[in-house]
């Protein structure tokens, strides 16, 4: 069992969310290498040393940033997951929580980054817990497939066109665009499963 959190550092994850949040609004706005520690302390109204004290370099915020959503992503999937799903049920409530994860504004912008120009230690942080997240996509799938649910060709092909898809709407969306979140996840998980031969209506 892990031991409750104290007050005092509640509060200090409490303002650290708020700093990535304020950042990832800044990477959006003006990119990551025109960004700097001392917009983000101003935006809050702290002094660089105050902001020194919940992250260290522009590097780290966007690292967090980064595990934070893909963190997110799989709580939300696993939070809304039955035993009883079938894999159609599996992929869709996937896709809904990835959907709603990277369309928040607070962390489109950082996702936007590439993780490649972050340090080694972290970037290997990142890539493994995103291949967690593609294992499970690959799980699913395989389940389909073998309970019929699913057809494919190649499904390593019909994977790789599944997680295009889903990475595409990172280049594209827009909080002021035509689509709600919701409506973006719902028309995704409708093409995603069409192919794999998954028809929701039936």
């Amino acid at each position: 069992m892990e031991k409750p959190l104290t007050f005092r550092e509640i509060r200090y994850k409490e303002k650290r969310r708020k700093i990535l949040e304020h950042a990832a609004r800044i990477f959006a706005k003006k990119g990551y290498e025109k960004a700097s520690l001392e917009e983000i302390a101003a935006r809050l109204k702290l002094s660089k040393a105050s902001l020194y004290h919940y992250i260290k370099s522009k590097d780290e915020v966007l690292y967090l940033i980064q595990m934070e959503a893909l963190e997110e992503i799989l709580a939300a999937f696993e939070k809304d997951l039955k035993p009883s799903d079938k894999p159609a049920v599996k992929l869709e409530k996937l896709v809904t929580a990835y959907i709603n994860t990277i369309t928040q504004k607070h962390i489109i912008g950082a996702l936007r980054q590439q993780e490649l120009i972050l340090p080694k230690k972290w970037r290997t942080k990142i890539i493994c817990l995103r291949d967690k997240l593609d294992s499970k996509i690959q799980t699913i799938i395989q389940e389909g497939l073998e309970s019929g649910q699913f057809r494919a060709l190649d499904w390593k092909m019909s994977y790789m066109a599944a997680i295009g898809a889903l990475n595409g709407v990172l280049r594209w969306y827009s909080p002021q665009g035509r689509l709600s979140a919701k409506e973006i996840s719902r028309s995704m998980a409708d093409f995603i499963l069409h192919g794999f031969g998954v028809d929701q209506d039936e």
